[in-house]
């Protein structure tokens, strides 16, 4: 079998001629292919694309009014559900008013807690720092229980007070008076070592409290504030206040000036058992001193009897001639300034005899 040109097959496949693939052998004609057969895709069931055309209906037609209607819908619900009534609880300053010539000797009530009613987008607006305080007027009330009434505390139109706690407030007056005091200066700290405080004076000296009769009965004076001294060596003026106790006011000035005098500390020191030395010519090994230690007593500024200790020595004098007798103690080494007093001031001096010395024995005489 002859094989057809290749001009020919393609002529054929432009012209329609034998439409369809085209196979060609090695070393044959080319013939058409057998096209594979392909199964129609079933068409869907007519419930389920009804079904989809509604869902899609629903959500995406006149998409633009079904967001306002849930716009709508959820601002209706938020009001309904913020316009219900509900409690909460604030705290409520109190002020007093007080008469001129008493003082309110009771504990004072700071502030009360106040629980108010009202909806929830006006209770939310409510901030208690705004409130105004509770204003007891008290010039004309006797002592005893004041009650708190809801009318005494202003809230914004829309919230009314349901309760207060506490309900009531205790009241106890006293006498107002005026009392004339010392000022007592506080001084704190303690001067250089060797020096103390000789004397605080204030400028003025009194000073006059007013408070209640009570309070005012067991103080005859008044501390100032603390004066520091810690170190000082030197005299010098502070400058401070009365600090009156709780309660109590200072009539008039409260500032006060205080003159502070720093000396040396002057004190008495003993010095028990020194031995007495003895001072004079001669062989002083030959004198015998009764009794050997007297006790010293020293007075004068610390530093100064505290260095003089170190450096006394109580000494007797012995005369030239060999005769028992009493001596006068005395004391060397001794500062200036610095008093003395020896016990016993006397003391009795007494020779000791030289032992006589015995001849060596006479050797034996020869036969």
């Amino acid at each position: 079998m002859r094989s057809q040109p290749l001009a020919a097959i393609d002529e054929r496949s432009k012209s329609g001629e034998g439409a369809g693939p085209l196979s060609i052998g090695r070393g044959g004609p080319a013939r058409p292919s057998t096209p594979i057969p392909v199964a129609p895709e079933p068409p869907p069931p007519p419930e389920r694309s009804a079904l989809r055309r509604g869902l899609r209906g629903a959500m995406f037609d006149n998409i633009g009014l079904k967001f306002l209607s849930m716009v709508l819908a959820v601002t209706v619900f938020l009001l309904v559900n913020t316009d219900k009534d509900r409690e909460v609880t604030v705290h409520v300053g109190v002020t007093y008013m007080l008469p001129q010539d008493k003082v309110l000797v009771s504990e004072r009530l700071d502030e009360v807690r106040v629980t108010v009613k009202g909806s929830w987008r006006r209770l939310r607006k409510l901030d208690e720092r705004e409130l105004d305080r509770i204003n007891l007027d008290l010039r004309r009330a006797p002592s005893g229980e004041m009650t708190l009434s809801n009318d005494m505390i202003h809230v914004p139109s829309g919230v009314t007070v349901t309760s207060i706690n506490p309900r009531t407030v205790h009241v106890a007056f006293q006498k107002r008076v005026d009392k004339v005091v010392e000022v007592a200066p506080l001084v704190t700290g303690r001067p250089q070592h060797g020096y103390v405080v000789a004397e605080t004076k204030p400028q003025p000296a009194t000073v006059k409290l007013r408070g209640a009769e009570g309070a005012l009965a067991p103080f005859s004076a008044v501390k100032t504030r603390e004066i520091n001294i810690e170190g000082r060596t030197e005299p010098f003026v502070a400058e401070t206040e009365i600090s009156p106790p709780e309660g109590v006011d200072v009539v008039g000035n409260v500032e006060v000036s205080v003159q502070v005098r720093i000396e040396e500390e002057l004190v008495t020191r003993k010095v028990p058992s020194l031995t007495v030395a003895v001072r004079g010519d001669g062989d002083l090994s030959r004198w015998q001193v009764a009794p050997a230690q007297v006790d010293v007593t020293l007075t004068g500024t610390l530093l100064a009897v505290e260095k003089a200790r170190a450096s006394l020595v109580p000494v007797v004098r012995v005369p030239p001639d060999l005769k028992a007798r009493e001596a006068e103690v005395t004391i060397e080494g001794l500062p200036p300034g610095i008093g003395v007093k020896v016990s016993p001031e006397h003391v009795k001096l007494a020779v000791l005899k030289q032992a006589v010395p015995v001849p060596p024995p006479a050797p034996p005489r020869a036969p």
